[in-house]
């Protein structure tokens, strides 16, 4: 008479796979050895099965494959020649993304800034579906090196407009930020000059809000400096009194429309040391009046 032994056993995704072979049965202890392995397995499938479930009652979020929602953007960076991580530390810190309602349907619509690709605008057609209108658009800033996008009502008329940050290039007609104007039928006009907001410093990221509470939007321009001024040398020098506009983060005052820079009235820094990554607008002090946090890499 023969009992069986378990030789391995497999879980996975719910799913367990075994194999046994046939041994003579010696004694009762042969036939426990047998059953117990059954018993482990028993166990730890009902055990796994219930964490996973417990698992997907948590979850708030469901990943949405790009074959159902039409977005294939994909921000792709390569070095090439000087073209490279070394000579550009931020080489790699990606590109931006924002959403809002463009066309005023009720669904948030998506915008991406890539650094060596064009920038994409897909249209929310409802359901996580979306449609590529970039070059409908006019929006695709194939040119420059692209950073952070914010979407704002710059000229309060209803539409959302869409400015995106650029910085990298030595070159800086291909480096000045870009402001999108929306016309209201799904096509934009770059107008970044007759606003006041074409800066044409090495900027990450920006942000609109009210300041001075006067009713309309007003900017601050995160920027950053270049990587000669990022090692511990330049901390021996008096560098924090070296200024240098293209470096410094900006903050633009709108004025009927039109913006015009009062860093150096509001007192902001100043010099090479600037290296700004991350920006946020909130009434810290709880004063009614917003605040300005900047986060900052190397020296500062």
């Amino acid at each position: 008479m023969s009992d069986f032994e378990l030789v391995y056993m497999v879980i996975s995704n719910n799913r367990f796979f075994m194999k046994f072979r046939a041994i003579k049965k010696l004694s009762v202890f042969n036939s426990y050895r047998s059953i117990l392995p059954l018993a482990v397995l028993c166990v730890l499938l009902v055990c796994t099965t219930a964490c996973e479930d417990e698992q997907k009652e948590k979850a708030l979020f469901d990943e949405v494959l790009s074959q159902e929602t039409n977005i294939t953007f994909q921000n792709t960076v390569v070095q090439d020649g000087d073209n490279n991580v070394l000579n550009y530390p931020y080489y790699f810190n990606g590109g931006g993304v924002a959403t809002g309602d463009i066309n005023n349907d009720g669904l948030d619509d998506i915008y991406f800034a890539g650094n060596q690709v064009s920038n994409k605008l897909y249209l929310n057609k409802g359901d996580f579906t979306f449609e590529d209108i970039t070059e409908h658009a006019g929006v695709g800033a194939t040119t420059g090196w692209k950073t952070g996008v914010t979407m704002v009502d710059i000229n309060l008329d209803g539409w959302l407009d869409i400015y995106v940050c650029r910085s990298a290039m030595a070159d800086s007609t291909i480096r000045t930020n870009l402001l999108y104007l929306n016309q209201g039928n799904l096509k934009f006009i770059e107008s970044g000059e007759s606003f006041g907001v074409a800066d044409n410093s090495y900027s990450t990221h920006a942000a609109f809000f009210d300041y001075d509470k006067d009713g309309d939007p007003d900017l601050f321009v995160l920027n950053h400096s270049l990587p000669q001024f990022a090692g511990f040398n330049s901390m021996l020098v008096n560098n924090k009194k070296r200024k240098a506009v293209k470096f410094q983060c900006k903050l633009y005052q709108n004025n009927a429309g039109k913006f015009n820079d009062v860093s150096e009235k509001a007192g902001l820094i100043n010099n090479v040391l600037s290296y700004g990554l991350g920006l946020a607008v909130s009434d810290v002090n709880n004063d009614g009046w917003p605040d300005i946090y900047v986060s900052n890499d190397f020296n500062e």
